[in-house]
This record gives structure tokens, C-alpha cells and sequence, in this order.
């Protein structure tokens, strides 16, 4: 993983934004777990994380705290610890420009510490890591639904550029079926 030499300054009171560590897996682990959850109730039609996918995310979190061209940093309070977490990553494909992309895969932030500018800290650190290597473009995925990321994501300028659609496989076959 790529890392950054410092912790850097987040302008919210107490709160510094730092490289994710082995030693944060557990409660990264309890926020990926949160955010699970609110992606499911936003929308109860996306796909739904299983009981063993939620087993193994510490050893997927450790995975991607080792993966080259990868970020993962936190948003650590003074008194609380742990409050936020971001993951973005470096994608190549010389088929298309620009060649390589940043990704940001999550995000989120503690609903006791939301609305205090700590998402946007953390954002604007998976920035500069973007910057350092060279990235121009970078994508995220959210789910329809969740009101509060579609309004966080285009306040800083995201828009849709590509659909994600989804059925049910027996709905689609009924619905290209002739009628009888």
C-alpha cells in the first residue's frame, strides 16, 4: 500500500486524518460492517453482505492495507478514536484515457461525528494520494437510495456518468416472455 509520510492536518477540532494501520482492523472492520448496514437500508433491493463476507472482513481489510497502489486512511478524534474511514485505490488500463483512475471504494464517517467536515477531510487526504501518483479521474459507487451520499458526492462534484442497473432474473424472464 501506498502510504503517507505524516498524519495530516484535518481543520476539524480535534480530529487528525492518518494512515490506516493493522491495529485499526477491528474497528475498521465495525465501521465497513455500519456501512453495510446503511447501504442495505437505503435500499433493500442491492445485494445483501453475507454472514461469512462479514466474517472475513478483517482479513480483507488486512489484504488491502497491504495492496500496492492502494490508500486506506482514518479519521481519528481526540476522545473517541476512530470515527471515519476512507479506501481508494489506483486502477490501470491502458485501453482507455486516462489510463489510470483513482477509485474510491468507501467511505464513512460515524453518524455521531457526521455534518463536522471530517468526510471532506477525509476526501481531500485520498485526493492529495491521488495527486501524488499521477491520478487526474476518479469514480465511486453509491447506492440509489442513500440520500445523504448522493447529496455529500455532488456537492464535490460527482455526477453519474455510468448506470448500474438490476433485476430479478424471473422478473426479466417474465417480462420478455410472450403473452398467452
Amino acid at each position: 500500500m501506498i502510504r503517507t509520510d505524516r498524519p495530516e492536518p484535518c481543520p476539524v477540532p480535534q480530529c487528525r486524518v492518518r494512515p490506516a494501520e493493522l491495529a485499526d482492523a477491528a474497528r475498521l472492520v465495525e465501521l465497513l460492517q455500519a456501512l453495510q448496514d446503511h447501504v442495505e437500508a437505503s435500499n433493500p433491493t442491492i445485494w445483501q453482505m453475507t454472514g461469512e463476507a462479514r466474517h472475513n472482513l478483517y482479513g480483507q481489510i488486512a489484504s488491502r492495507l497491504r495492496a500496492e497502489s492502494a490508500c486506506a486512511l482514518v479519521a481519528e478524534h481526540q476522545q473517541d478514536g476512530i470515527v471515519g474511514m476512507i479506501f481508494g485505490r489506483i486502477a490501470s488500463n491502458n485501453r482507455y484515457e486516462p489510463a489510470r483512475s483513482g477509485f474510491v471504494d468507501q467511505v464513512y464517517v460515524d453518524p455521531d461525528h457526521r455534518d463536522r467536515g471530517i468526510g471532506r477531510c477525509l476526501v481531500g487526504e485520498i485526493c492529495h494520494f491521488f495527486a501524488r501518483e499521477g491520478v487526474e479521474d476518479i469514480s465511486l459507487r453509491y447506492v440509489v437510495g442513500n440520500a445523504a451520499a448522493t447529496a455529500f458526492w455532488r456537492a464535490l462534484g460527482f455526477e453519474p456518468r455510468i448506470i448500474i442497473a438490476g433485476a430479478c432474473r424471473h422478473e426479466v424472464e417474465q417480462a420478455v416472455s410472450p403473452s398467452t
